[in-house]
């Protein structure tokens, strides 16, 4: 069969006739190519024509009063023709080309690799002042000015580049190594009091103590020196040591005594809506106040490509949580033991170490408050180091 013949394609035909040798006599002497002849019976033949004389073949027939049926039909021709019948297959494939063609020159997704310290959306974000960006042309991308760039703004990569394969943009950075500089020992330190108080202990592992056990020192007084009098000379190094004295606190809080507190879980509700650039859709009804008794947990959710591209779309999850509300029943002596367990709760955290020796409180109450007055004994470490600065002439 000749190419010519398979990209026009064909007919099978029925023909139904009185003298089906006549007809096909008839179809030889016009010149007109049968093949694949199939005698079914005396009246009936079944044979393939050509494509480019079956509206011929119909015309004839009508003529001659006969009868016939395309039984199949063959070729590139009707193949392309039955496409017209299913425009989504059509469609698909018309995009599926544009996409083939289009694609390779785009880039979709972004990647970051060799970074460490410098987060790749910060690498990104100054990748994408450059032109590398969601949708750019790899042809107009200009890799060195990209890296140049990021390099600028970036002083902690030491080397940047970047490689395109397909619609993915790979950036490999580099980060620079900084080596820190031991700090130096040297220099001249004292342990001096941050409050007032009764020196109860003193233990020095370097420098010479200024103060001793049951002395009353002020705050910024000089506790443990850094110089040593060596007799011809004066020693200079770093204080180091601890001084714990006997200090007085005063502390006031105040405890409302009308409250409620969070009871069961009645009510959980979940709530979604989406952000679009500046525009948020809610799909949910309702003005969002929330009651006294209901707590709401917030929750955002960007969406994000592959390679860390962030679309300006953010999905937003909100649970609305009702509980039952009761009345506190505490006692006036409960209450006040509460605002005791807080105050010595307070003054342990200002120490660096220490503990509270005795105490001496107060509570007045009124209509809806209740307020401690304390004074507080301590015993706890004072000293803390200083540097001090030498003056060279």
């Amino acid at each position: 069969m000749r190419i010519w013949q398979v990209l026009e394609g064909g007919a099978t035909v029925k023909l139904h006739s009185a003298d089906v040798v006549g007809f096909l006599q008839i179809l030889q002497r016009k010149g007109i190519a049968v093949e694949e002849v199939k005698f079914r019976d005396e009246l009936t033949v079944e044979f393939r024509i050509e494509q480019r004389n079956v509206a011929w073949l119909q015309q004839l027939v009508r003529q001659r009063g006969e009868e016939m049926v395309i039984l199949k039909r063959q070729g590139l021709f009707w193949g392309i023709q039955s496409l017209y019948k299913r425009p989504l297959l059509v469609g698909g494939i018309a995009l599926y080309l544009l996409l083939t063609v289009f694609l390779p020159t785009r880039i979709f997704f972004f990647r970051v690799e060799g970074n460490e310290k410098i987060p790749a959306n910060r690498i990104l974000e100054i990748a994408s002042q450059c032109g590398l960006e969601f949708g750019a042309q790899r042809r107009q991308l200009r890799s060195e000015k990209v890296k140049n760039s990021i390099l600028e703004a970036l002083p902690q990569l030491e080397w940047a580049g970047i490689n395109t394969a397909g619609c993915v943009a790979t950036i490999s950075v580099r980060e620079r190594q900084i080596i820190s500089a031991p700090s130096e020992a040297g220099g001249v330190s004292s342990i001096i009091a941050v409050r007032d108080g009764v020196v109860d202990e003193v233990t020095v592992t370097n420098g010479s103590p200024v103060c001793k056990v049951g002395q009353v020192v002020k705050e910024g007084q000089i506790l443990i020196s850094g110089y040593t009098d060596c007799g011809i000379s004066i020693r200079a190094t770093r204080a180091k040591g601890e001084v714990y004295a006997t200090t007085n606190h005063k502390f006031s809080a105040v405890l409302p005594t009308n409250w409620q507190l969070r009871g069961e879980q009645t009510v959980k509700k979940k709530k979604i809506s989406i952000i679009i650039g500046k525009k948020r859709i809610n799909f949910y009804q309702g003005s969002g106040i929330l009651d006294a008794n209901c707590v709401r947990m917030y929750a955002e959710h960007a969406i994000t490509l592959p390679g860390g591209f962030v679309l300006p779309i953010t999905v937003v999850t909100e649970t609305w949580i009702s509980n039952e509300q009761k009345a506190d029943a505490d006692s006036i002596g409960d209450q006040s033991g509460r605002l005791s367990q807080l105050a010595e709760h307070y003054l342990c955290n200002q120490m660096v170490a220490g503990t509270v020796l005795s105490r001496r409180e107060e509570f007045e109450q009124t209509d809806d408050t209740l307020i401690l007055n304390g004074e507080y004994a301590c015993h706890e470490m004072i000293g803390r180091e200083q540097s001090e600065e030498i003056l060279k002439p």
